[in-house]
């Protein structure tokens, strides 16, 4: 057969399919008898101004065995566009030497088939690229789903567990050491991650600071181990700092009731953030009870804006009642949810919302309603008694919110001594600072304040000093003990007698029992709220008693 023919025999067959050095076989199948050709391997370098140059060469045989370890008889370059070379080399069989004709088409014959190698190397860099994290090199979720679906097509899934990743504090480690140092401690990170993975198991970078990885069973406990301290280092100043970060992971021990590839993130993810913003552990596994608690949050979210769009929160008052004379002397206000026929209570919703930064809306809505039951009774001529409602320590952050109290509660023409708001005692500094701002505006505005489930958590007597409050709600923890005794009442009179000298009432919440409501007579807390009296109740319910007026012996 001609050269002419044979050629184009060459360049029509390289032309078909892109995968070249799977059809450079065929293609040269003519060509090699006529030149003696016994081998073809191309070598991939990247160039020596890359940021790769260095990394080790891609090997790819095009023809015949890889010859390794013999002086080839030709060697063909050529430049890729971008950051790569390629290099060609040539092996005949009994080392045969061309003549300048030979050597001149057989050049041609290597610039077609450098033209289509630089065509496949492109594709296959697009194609990674694709599903690359740009920053670390890593896989990104499409290749990690990717090799997902392999494990899933080839049945050896269930063989794995899956994880996601949360790394600690790394917004501080960036802002310590800068932008693009801490972009390089996130590629130092990565390589470390990636250097447990054995070659059937593949760790992942989603961006930021979430990774997930697919792990064989047997080496789940080692992984946990691995990534509780991960050592790194850094520079600031030209001075080179060692350091660990540590990561929080959810782990999905992937199993028969997986349907799709999907569901490795989606578990392993709602495992990572029950471990962080829930449990507060180091990894938590997917487990029944979990997954309904995220489903259901998740719910939750979703449908809050609706909910509160469509009057599906309900506001009931629980009287405070003078237990002295009986009498009604004022009220909160607390939403339940009426969702799809169950009713939810606020320790189900509230810590949702403060978590995503939406209840604020919520204790406004809960303002908003209060002010109009107060405007109601006045028209109706019921006199109103004080309502308290609640605002959250997360709302705090909103800069406008006492302003915006305030013309909640203009707005419906009403004295603003009927309405107290509460917060929740912090030990937070920032919060404290936030909290004192926002109390002395509504002191300053004859806005009624308290402080509630004082005596809990980190409340300490320091906040009678140092907030502008009205009154304290003492938390029932002070009174629940199922027999009181007279360290119960010691504690309590002082505290009492502390917050009159210094001009603050006093309220005890959680009252159920009578015992309780004489130990609070004796140590001079007059005012009380709990199940003795009554429940949360409804608008109309309230308005019954707030006509009565009085609790009979």
């Amino acid at each position: 057969m001609s050269f002419e023919k044979s050629f184009e025999n060459f360049v029509q067959i390289l032309s078909e399919e892109e995968v070249t050095p799977e059809i450079t076989p065929s293609a040269l199948a003519d060509l090699s008898k006529d030149y003696s050709i016994r081998s073809i391997v191309s070598v991939v370098s990247f160039k020596p101004d890359s940021d790769k140059a260095g990394e080790p060469d891609t090997i790819i045989p095009l023809f015949g065995p890889a010859v390794q370890n013999e002086e080839p008889d030709y060697i063909f370059k050529s430049n890729m566009s971008g950051e790569r070379t390629v290099t060609y080399f040539v092996y005949t069989h009994d080392n045969r030497r061309w003549n300048d004709a030979e050597y001149r088409n057989f050049s041609l014959i290597m610039d077609v088939l450098s033209f289509h190698m630089e065509r496949f190397l492109l594709i296959n860099i697009v194609k990674k690229s694709a599903f690359t994290q740009y920053l670390t090199g890593l896989p990104n979720s499409g290749g990690f789903l990717a090799f997902v679906r392999e494990k899933f097509s080839i049945g050896q899934i269930m063989k794995y567990d899956a994880f996601f990743l949360n790394l600690k504090s790394f917004g501080l480690i960036s802002r310590r050491y800068g932008i693009q140092e801490g972009d390089e401690i996130m590629k130092r990170y990565a390589k470390k991650l990636n250097e447990f993975c054995e070659p059937d198991e593949i760790v992942a970078h989603f961006g930021g600071d979430n990774y997930t990885a697919l792990i064989k069973k047997e080496r789940t406990k080692a992984f946990l181990k691995y990534i509780s301290a991960i050592p790194v280092f850094g520079y600031k100043n030209d001075k080179r700092d060692v350091f660990t970060i540590s990561a929080v992971a959810g782990v999905y021990a992937i199993d028969e009731s997986m349907t799709s590839p999907g569901q490795v993130i989606s578990r392993a993810g709602m495992a990572c953030n029950y471990a962080k913003n829930v449990a507060n552990k180091p990894y938590v596994f997917v487990n029944k009870a979990m997954s309904t608690r995220i489903y259901r949050q998740k719910q939750i979210e979703d449908r809050y804006e609706e909910a509160l769009a469509n009057d599906e929160f309900r506001i009931y008052l629980q009287p405070k009642v003078d237990t002295e004379t009986g009498k009604i002397v004022g009220a909160e206000s607390l939403a339940r949810w009426f969702c799809n026929g169950i009713v939810l209570y606020p320790t189900e919703f509230v810590p949702i919302l403060e978590q995503e930064g939406m209840v604020a809306s919520l204790d406004l809505y809960v303002l908003k309603k209060t002010c109009e039951f107060i405007k109601e009774w006045i028209d109706n001529g019921i006199t109103p008694v004080p309502v308290s409602v609640n605002f959250s320590r997360r709302d705090l952050t909103y800069k406008d919110l006492a302003k915006e109290i305030l013309e909640t509660i203009d707005s419906f023409g009403i004295d603003r001594k009927y309405i107290e708001i509460e917060v929740t005692e912090t030990a937070s500094e920032d919060e404290r600072v936030l909290m004192t701002n926002f109390l002395s505006r509504l002191k300053d505005a004859e806005i009624s304040t308290a402080i509630d489930d004082f005596g809990t958590g980190y409340s300490s007597l320091s906040t009678l000093r140092d907030f502008p409050v009205s009154v304290i709600k003492i938390d029932r923890s002070f009174i629940n003990n199922d027999e009181l005794n007279t360290s119960d009442e010691i504690v309590l009179r002082n505290i009492v007698a502390m917050a009159n000298e210094l001009g603050i009432d006093v309220v005890t919440e959680g009252v159920e029992r009578p015992d309780q409501t004489q130990l609070l007579k004796n140590v001079g807390c007059h005012v009380v709220q709990g199940f003795l009296y009554d429940n949360p109740m409804p608008k109309k319910d309230f308005e019954k008693r707030l006509q009565k007026g009085v609790y009979d012996e």
